[in-house]
């Protein structure tokens, strides 16, 4: 995960390694808010009286921005995760790690140019899906049986080894591969601009698989409990109870709704109101100036 000192839009994407199969998450966010993943502070208390008793061990993952989630087919305002812990060969491994988010700290993808050569572009609604791991490969001075195996994991590790880190991630943003991910996330920006979702993607011990759950807000002007999710009290009383540190503002402690809240102003500014493929693209992949 790349985390900029400055506060910037990036392109995030959920890698496939935390997710149920077939299950992919692709947005917008800004990392330096959290500086990366945002979790939960311990509280104390119940949730509220009368109701039943919350975990109050519970840890969550956050990150609020705007994502398109695959199974659903849907955008959301935000990612919230239980993070769980499970043994293997007594190592404790968590559910969710910060390495888990992936994002693209470059300025362009690569495609080929008109005498055929590989070449750096800025990103645009051309660029995408325009590259080809055929050409990359033989270019690359790879061996041709390497490539007839047809397996992603082999020929991501034999260029790995050849090409840096910031090459890859070109190759990788101007693939079909992302491609296809990356346009349902902007024709729903396109679609539906940037108005707030009402609407989170929850994993959970309820939920293991994932599931988008609908989130009403209050006018801001509540307290820490003003956000609801109707169909499930129990889980709204447990989201509205978790709060996070935020680290742009020394530190100051922040709950889920005043995060969705500050990180969807913080995309309107960037945007400012321009949601076509070609704008976004643009701001996603500008250079970053430290």
């Amino acid at each position: 995960m790349y985390i900029p000192t400055k506060r910037s839009l990036q392109l995030v994407e959920i890698q496939e390694s935390v997710l149920p199969e077939d299950e992919w998450l692709i947005g917008i966010s800004d990392l330096g808010y959290f500086m990366g993943i945002g979790y939960s502070m311990p509280h104390e208390g119940t949730a509220s009286e009368g109701q039943r008793e919350s975990s109050q061990g519970n840890l969550y993952a956050f990150l609020p921005g705007l994502f398109y989630c695959s199974s659903q087919q849907t955008s959301v305002d935000a990612v919230l995760v239980e993070v769980t812990e499970r043994n293997l060969s007594g190592v404790t491994l968590p559910s969710f790690r910060p390495e888990d988010v992936r994002t693209f700290d470059v300025e362009g993808g690569f495609a080929l140019d008109e005498n055929g050569e590989i070449k750096l572009f800025e990103m645009t609604p051309d660029i995408l899906g325009s590259f080809e791991s055929e050409s990359f490969l033989k270019d690359s001075g790879l061996a041709h049986d390497t490539f007839s195996y047809k397996r992603e994991i082999q020929i991501a590790s034999n260029l790995a080894e050849r090409i840096p880190l910031s090459e890859l991630k070109r190759v990788y943003v101007s693939s079909s591969f992302l491609q296809s991910r990356l346009k349902r996330l902007l024709d729903d920006i396109d679609l539906y601009e940037l108005k707030p979702r009402n609407r989170i993607y929850l994993r959970n011990q309820k939920h293991p698989y994932g599931t988008v759950v609908e989130v009403l807000y209050g006018d801001g002007q509540e307290s820490v409990t003003s956000i609801h999710v109707p169909d499930e009290i129990d889980l709204g009383e447990e989201v509205s109870i978790l709060s996070f540190s935020k680290l742009v503002d020394e530190g100051e402690e922040i709950n889920v709704e005043g995060a969705i809240r500050e990180m969807r102003s913080f995309i309107d500014s960037e945007l400012q109101g321009n949601v076509s493929h070609q704008d976004v693209l643009k701001k996603l992949f500008e250079e970053i100036v430290e």
